[in-house]
């Protein structure tokens, strides 16, 4: 799959979000609500911290998303954009430690008490690994509790600065 190809959800993914379909598991689930027309498979991979391409195709097997054609040097193709490039001045990546306190922040500060449970398990991960897997989990919360931009706020402030 080209790295550069840029997802968008379609209409019966936006549904799908609500009704939750018995085959849209909580990673498929979690990978639908970051697909937002902008980012392309390189940057699900990073997010991931896996290749995200068959997670991605399984998507769009079922219809929730459709792949924009993009070329690598960010101009628009007939059907698509590719990423901008990174800022300059983007935020460098977190050491572990600090990388956990700051999403522990950011999800007390946006749930409240509703987020101490999740806090509590961010706060035992040991590793840059655990942290990250555990990210699908708080974007749920996030999205659950509030909303869609409340996620894409977090993946801007926070998730985009845990390498």
């Amino acid at each position: 799959m080209d790295k550069h190809l840029v997802f968008s959800k379609t209409e019966q993914g936006r549904e799908a979000l609500s009704s939750r379909p018995a085959g849209l598991g909580p990673r498929l689930r979690s990978l639908l609500i970051m697909v937002d027309g902008k980012r392309s498979v390189a940057d699900f991979d990073k997010l991931l911290g896996a290749d995200a391409a068959p997670l991605l195709e399984q998507l769009a097997g079922q219809g929730w998303v459709q792949g924009e054609g993009a070329a690598p040097d960010g101009v628009a193709t007939g059907d698509g954009v590719a990423p901008a490039p990174a800022p300059a001045d983007a935020a460098p990546a977190l050491p572990f430690a600090e990388a956990r306190r700051l999403v522990v922040r950011f999800v007390n500060d946006q749930l409240g008490p509703m987020g101490e449970p999740l806090a509590l398990r961010i706060e035992g991960c040991k590793t840059l690994a655990d942290l990250q897997a555990l990210l699908p989990r708080v974007r749920d919360g996030l999205l659950n509790f509030k909303n869609a931009a409340t996620v894409a706020q977090f993946d801007q402030d926070v998730a985009s600065r845990l390498s």
